[in-house]
Protein backbone atom coordinates (compact mmCIF):
# COMPACT_ATOMS: atom_id res chain seq x y z
CA UNK A 1 0.00 0.00 0.00
CA UNK A 2 2.86 2.42 0.74
CA UNK A 3 4.43 1.72 -2.64
CA UNK A 4 1.17 2.61 -4.39
CA UNK A 5 0.97 5.91 -2.50
CA UNK A 6 4.60 6.64 -3.34
CA UNK A 7 4.07 5.92 -7.05
CA UNK A 8 0.90 8.04 -7.11
CA UNK A 9 2.72 10.89 -5.37
CA UNK A 10 5.65 10.74 -7.81
CA UNK A 11 3.31 10.67 -10.81
CA UNK A 12 1.28 13.57 -9.41
CA UNK A 13 4.43 15.64 -8.87
CA UNK A 14 5.63 14.79 -12.40
CA UNK A 15 2.32 15.87 -13.94
CA UNK A 16 2.22 19.06 -11.87
CA UNK A 17 5.76 20.05 -12.90
CA UNK A 18 5.03 19.19 -16.53
CA UNK A 19 1.95 21.41 -16.56
CA UNK A 20 3.80 24.21 -14.80
CA UNK A 21 6.62 23.99 -17.35
CA UNK A 22 4.18 24.08 -20.29
CA UNK A 23 2.37 27.10 -18.86
CA UNK A 24 5.69 28.84 -18.28
CA UNK A 25 6.86 28.12 -21.85
CA UNK A 26 3.56 29.35 -23.30
CA UNK A 27 3.34 32.61 -21.41
CA UNK A 28 6.97 33.54 -20.82
CA UNK A 29 7.62 36.78 -22.77
CA UNK A 30 11.40 36.47 -22.38
CA UNK A 31 11.75 33.77 -25.00
CA UNK A 32 11.07 34.93 -28.57
CA UNK A 33 10.60 31.35 -29.70
CA UNK A 34 7.23 31.40 -27.89
CA UNK A 35 5.71 33.21 -30.83
CA UNK A 36 3.89 30.72 -33.03
CA UNK A 37 5.29 30.03 -36.47
CA UNK A 38 2.15 30.59 -38.50
CA UNK A 39 2.29 31.96 -42.01
CA UNK A 40 -0.52 34.09 -43.29
CA UNK A 41 -2.26 33.01 -46.43
CA UNK A 42 -2.18 35.22 -49.54
CA UNK A 43 0.03 37.88 -47.94
CA UNK A 44 3.60 38.58 -48.91
CA UNK A 45 6.01 38.92 -46.02
CA UNK A 46 7.25 42.48 -45.63
CA UNK A 47 10.87 43.30 -46.24
CA UNK A 48 13.01 43.80 -43.16
CA UNK A 49 13.49 47.34 -41.93
CA UNK A 50 16.82 48.18 -40.33
CA UNK A 51 16.80 49.60 -36.81
CA UNK A 52 18.15 53.03 -37.73
CA UNK A 53 15.44 53.58 -40.33
CA UNK A 54 12.82 52.58 -37.77
CA UNK A 55 14.24 55.02 -35.21
CA UNK A 56 14.38 57.83 -37.81
CA UNK A 57 10.80 57.20 -38.84
CA UNK A 58 9.69 57.18 -35.22
CA UNK A 59 11.35 60.57 -34.68
CA UNK A 60 9.87 62.06 -37.82
CA UNK A 61 6.44 60.80 -36.77
CA UNK A 62 6.55 63.06 -33.75
CA UNK A 63 7.62 66.04 -35.88
CA UNK A 64 4.99 65.77 -38.56
CA UNK A 65 2.48 63.20 -39.76
CA UNK A 66 2.93 64.37 -43.34
CA UNK A 67 6.59 63.31 -43.52
CA UNK A 68 5.85 59.63 -42.89
CA UNK A 69 6.84 57.02 -45.44
CA UNK A 70 3.39 55.44 -45.13
CA UNK A 71 0.86 58.24 -44.77
CA UNK A 72 -2.45 57.14 -43.33
CA UNK A 73 -5.20 57.21 -45.95
CA UNK A 74 -7.78 59.95 -45.59
CA UNK A 75 -11.47 59.42 -44.95
CA UNK A 76 -12.04 60.03 -48.68
CA UNK A 77 -10.64 56.52 -49.25
CA UNK A 78 -13.61 55.09 -47.36
CA UNK A 79 -16.08 56.80 -49.68
CA UNK A 80 -14.41 55.20 -52.72
CA UNK A 81 -14.10 51.83 -51.01
CA UNK A 82 -17.78 51.00 -51.08
CA UNK A 83 -18.30 47.70 -49.33
CA UNK A 84 -14.68 47.07 -48.33
CA UNK A 85 -13.22 47.16 -44.84
CA UNK A 86 -10.34 45.99 -42.69
CA UNK A 87 -11.00 44.14 -39.45
CA UNK A 88 -8.35 43.89 -36.74
CA UNK A 89 -9.28 40.90 -34.59
CA UNK A 90 -7.63 40.34 -31.23
CA UNK A 91 -8.21 36.69 -30.36
CA UNK A 92 -7.77 35.57 -26.76
CA UNK A 93 -8.88 32.89 -24.35
CA UNK A 94 -10.73 33.19 -21.08
CA UNK A 95 -7.52 33.02 -19.05
CA UNK A 96 -5.37 36.01 -20.00
CA UNK A 97 -1.83 36.66 -18.84
CA UNK A 98 -0.37 40.14 -18.40
CA UNK A 99 1.40 39.95 -21.77
CA UNK A 100 -1.84 39.00 -23.55
CA UNK A 101 -3.63 41.95 -21.98
CA UNK A 102 -0.76 44.27 -22.95
CA UNK A 103 -0.88 43.08 -26.57
CA UNK A 104 -4.60 43.84 -26.72
CA UNK A 105 -4.14 47.25 -25.08
CA UNK A 106 -1.23 48.25 -27.36
CA UNK A 107 -3.03 46.97 -30.47
CA UNK A 108 -6.16 48.94 -29.68
CA UNK A 109 -4.23 52.12 -28.82
CA UNK A 110 -2.04 51.90 -31.94
CA UNK A 111 -5.08 51.49 -34.17
CA UNK A 112 -6.95 54.32 -32.43
CA UNK A 113 -3.87 56.56 -32.65
CA UNK A 114 -3.06 56.09 -36.34
CA UNK A 115 -6.45 55.19 -37.83
CA UNK A 116 -9.02 57.26 -35.93
CA UNK A 117 -10.77 58.46 -39.10
CA UNK A 118 -10.96 54.92 -40.52
CA UNK A 119 -12.45 53.65 -37.25
CA UNK A 120 -14.97 56.49 -37.29
CA UNK A 121 -16.07 56.00 -40.91
CA UNK A 122 -16.25 52.20 -40.64
CA UNK A 123 -13.40 51.23 -42.98
CA UNK A 124 -11.60 49.71 -40.00
CA UNK A 125 -12.92 47.78 -37.01
CA UNK A 126 -11.12 46.51 -33.91
CA UNK A 127 -12.78 43.42 -32.46
CA UNK A 128 -11.52 41.55 -29.40
CA UNK A 129 -12.89 37.98 -29.46
CA UNK A 130 -12.76 35.23 -26.85
CA UNK A 131 -12.19 32.05 -28.90
CA UNK A 132 -13.20 29.85 -25.97
CA UNK A 133 -16.83 30.95 -26.29
CA UNK A 134 -18.88 28.38 -28.21
CA UNK A 135 -19.83 30.69 -31.09
CA UNK A 136 -16.19 31.67 -31.65
CA UNK A 137 -14.44 28.25 -31.77
CA UNK A 138 -14.37 28.35 -35.58
CA UNK A 139 -11.84 31.22 -35.52
CA UNK A 140 -9.18 28.85 -34.15
CA UNK A 141 -9.35 26.79 -37.31
CA UNK A 142 -10.15 29.70 -39.66
CA UNK A 143 -6.97 31.55 -38.69
CA UNK A 144 -4.82 28.63 -37.48
CA UNK A 145 -4.56 30.12 -33.97
CA UNK A 146 -2.28 28.60 -31.35
CA UNK A 147 -2.16 31.50 -28.89
CA UNK A 148 -3.55 34.97 -28.36
CA UNK A 149 -3.21 36.71 -31.71
CA UNK A 150 -3.75 39.96 -33.59
CA UNK A 151 -5.14 39.10 -37.04
CA UNK A 152 -5.77 41.67 -39.77
CA UNK A 153 -8.44 40.76 -42.31
CA UNK A 154 -9.40 42.48 -45.58
CA UNK A 155 -13.08 42.09 -46.46
CA UNK A 156 -14.49 43.12 -49.85
CA UNK A 157 -18.12 42.66 -50.87
CA UNK A 158 -18.75 40.82 -47.58
CA UNK A 159 -16.08 38.19 -48.35
CA UNK A 160 -12.67 37.90 -46.74
CA UNK A 161 -10.05 38.46 -49.43
CA UNK A 162 -6.91 37.98 -47.37
CA UNK A 163 -5.67 37.97 -43.78
CA UNK A 164 -2.46 38.02 -41.79
CA UNK A 165 -1.60 36.93 -38.26
CA UNK A 166 0.74 39.57 -36.80
CA UNK A 167 2.89 37.14 -34.83
CA UNK A 168 5.64 39.71 -34.22
CA UNK A 169 3.44 41.46 -31.65
CA UNK A 170 4.91 38.91 -29.23
CA UNK A 171 8.45 40.06 -30.10
CA UNK A 172 7.67 43.77 -29.81
CA UNK A 173 5.48 43.75 -26.69
CA UNK A 174 8.36 45.00 -24.52
CA UNK A 175 8.99 47.99 -26.83
CA UNK A 176 5.83 50.08 -27.13
CA UNK A 177 7.14 52.33 -29.94
CA UNK A 178 8.22 49.39 -32.07
CA UNK A 179 4.95 47.61 -31.35
CA UNK A 180 2.93 50.66 -32.43
CA UNK A 181 5.02 51.08 -35.60
CA UNK A 182 4.65 47.40 -36.49
CA UNK A 183 0.86 47.44 -36.06
CA UNK A 184 0.58 50.75 -37.94
CA UNK A 185 2.62 49.46 -40.91
CA UNK A 186 0.71 46.17 -41.14
CA UNK A 187 -2.74 47.73 -40.83
CA UNK A 188 -1.77 50.41 -43.37
CA UNK A 189 -0.76 47.67 -45.86
CA UNK A 190 -4.29 46.31 -45.65
CA UNK A 191 -6.07 49.68 -45.72
CA UNK A 192 -4.28 50.75 -48.89
CA UNK A 193 -5.78 47.65 -50.59
CA UNK A 194 -9.32 48.97 -50.12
Amino acid sequence: MNIRKLIKSVLFIFVAFSLAFLVYKEFSPKNESNAPDISAKNVDTPTAVDKSALADESRSLKESETKQQNPVPSSKTAVKAGNAKVIAYYFHGTFRCTTCRTIEEYSKKAIETYFASELKNGTLDFKPINVEEADNHHFIQDYQLVSSSLVISLVKQDKEVTWKNLIDVWKHVRDKDRFFQYVKDEVYNFIKEI
